[in-house]
């Protein structure tokens, strides 16, 4: 798990249900909760920020028990899923664990060559800087610190 915060967000581009393995696979028997499975791998992937692998810890590894127990499945329908997002090349297993294919690629615009623009980094980091914030007033008030009574227009719940 990274060190330096947390993510909570991933890029899910509007086409996702345009490409041809989607469709192949919502085509399938139960394939909407085929693609169930998959978006939620892909939020682990996000939430554990080690290039897409599947992980529990800095060092424990997503097994099937486990991914069924984390998404409330079966573990048979967990490893139908995972057998099938490795036949269509978008899940991999390696001698680590899953990993979602290309994940960087997919998540980071500066691998493919694309630099954003000077605005559109100093946008970036002022909703980073505005999220780091209400988080931390989120988490006073949860702990008992600071009591803050007036409302924050826009709280950190509303990111999520």
């Amino acid at each position: 798990m990274a060190k330096g915060g947390r993510r909570y967000w991933f890029k899910f581009y509007n086409n996702f249900f345009d490409n041809e393995k989607i469709k192949q696979i919502k085509r399938r028997k139960d394939g909407d909760r085929l693609i169930v499975i998959f978006i939620h791998c892909l939020a682990i992937a996000a939430n554990c920020e080690s290039g897409g692998y599947l992980k529990i810890s800095e060092n424990k590894f997503f097994t099937i028990e486990t991914l069924a127990h984390h998404m409330s499945r079966n573990q048979e329908s967990i490893r139908i899923a995972l057998d099938i997002f490795q036949e269509y090349s978008m899940i991999i297993q390696d001698e680590y664990g899953y990993k979602i294919k290309n994940w960087n690629k997919y998540q980071n615009l500066q691998e493919k060559g694309v630099k954003p623009s000077k605005q559109s980094t100093k946008d970036t980091k002022n909703v980073e800087t505005e999220r780091e914030k209400e988080l931390k007033e989120e988490i006073k008030k949860e702990t008992g610190g600071e009591k803050n009574t007036s409302e924050s227009p826009r709280q950190f719940k509303n990111f999520i």
